[in-house]
């Protein structure tokens, strides 16, 4: 049942409004907007505090609470979103915005575990389900499929506090790379084209153990958006910026190989022919054609 003190103040409200109705609004029509948002705020609070009433004295909800973790989550939101804006481009999010991510996550934690000193009341209710867009809802969404989509988690550690040493080896190297285009690109002469160029020949060696720590991190599941966009970006400078290849060091045995595998059908053939048994006819004479041809011998001999 409900206290008597909310009795009290609710038989009040209901006495004030039926009879001030008409100057209830003109009061509204005249007051400023900083007056409506103190008044509304008040009632909010007002009621937060009235909605506990229900349960026993010693588990009820300070609204104030719920009004900190809002807060909390507003300036957590506000840190994520200027960071995320930030690093768009060239995409750094994942390195740079996990910070401001876990503390967003921390305060959703807050807002969705019990209060202190009591195991059921929450802000949950209030702050999550009281209205029916549940803007809070839908940006911790929002950030989530963002935070999924950009694949951020393989390139932190497990205990989210850092990024991987694989992710940073990687861009080290790559702002290697990066240091050898722009202290080399101008240094080409007008006739040098391609991997002829001062560009391709110095920075060969760097491009090609970046690509090699890309496919090995892509074989182990360690790629972010991060990482995924230098490498894209790298490879748009190398083959149509700078028209280097990257020198392929295995043609000798790949060579070897299509040759080889050509010729095996005609290899084929041939040993099967060598190796078949090609029995040659022979032809046996009746028995009876025998005897003829002995008994005309003997005849001729005796003549």
């Amino acid at each position: 049942m409900m206290s008597v003190s909310a009795l009290i103040i609710s038989f009040l409200l209901l006495c004030e409004f039926s009879m001030g109705r008409g100057s209830l609004v003109d009061d509204l029509q005249s007051s400023d907007t900083s007056d409506l948002m103190a008044r509304s705020v008040w009632a909010e609070q007002l009621s937060l505090s009235l909605l506990p009433s229900y349960s026993s004295p010693d588990h009820q909800m300070d609204p104030n609470m719920c009004v900190q973790l809002l807060r909390e989550f507003a300036n957590n939101s506000a840190d994520l979103s200027s960071c995320l804006a930030g690093m768009a481009w060239p995409v750094r999010v994942c390195q740079y915005c996990y910070k401001e991510y876990q503390q967003l996550k921390a305060t959703m934690t807050k807002i969705t575990s019990p209060l202190q000193n009591s195991s059921t009341l929450s802000c949950e209710t209030t702050l999550l389900r009281s209205d029916r867009v549940q803007v809070i809802v839908a940006l911790n969404n929002f950030y989530d499929d963002l935070w999924t989509d950009s694949k951020c988690s393989n390139c932190i550690n497990k205990n989210k506090t850092n990024v991987l040493d694989s992710t940073a080896a990687f861009m080290k190297l790559f702002d290697e790379l990066m240091h050898c285009f722009n202290s080399t690109k101008g240094s080409t002469a007008p006739d040098q084209h391609g991997n002829f160029s001062h560009v391709c020949q110095m920075c060969n060696v760097t491009y090609k153990n970046l690509s090699d720590q890309y496919t090995n991190l892509e074989h182990g599941k360690h790629l972010c958006i991060d990482l995924e966009d230098a490498m894209n970006s790298t490879r748009n400078l190398w083959s149509r910026v700078f028209n280097c290849t990257l020198p392929c060091t295995d043609t000798i045995p790949v060579v070897a190989v299509s040759i080889f595998i050509l010729f095996l059908p005609a290899i084929f053939y041939l040993s099967t022919y060598l190796h078949s048994d090609q029995r040659k006819r022979k032809l046996i004479l009746p028995k009876r054609l025998k005897s003829n041809a002995n008994l005309a011998h003997i005849q001729d001999k005796s003549n």
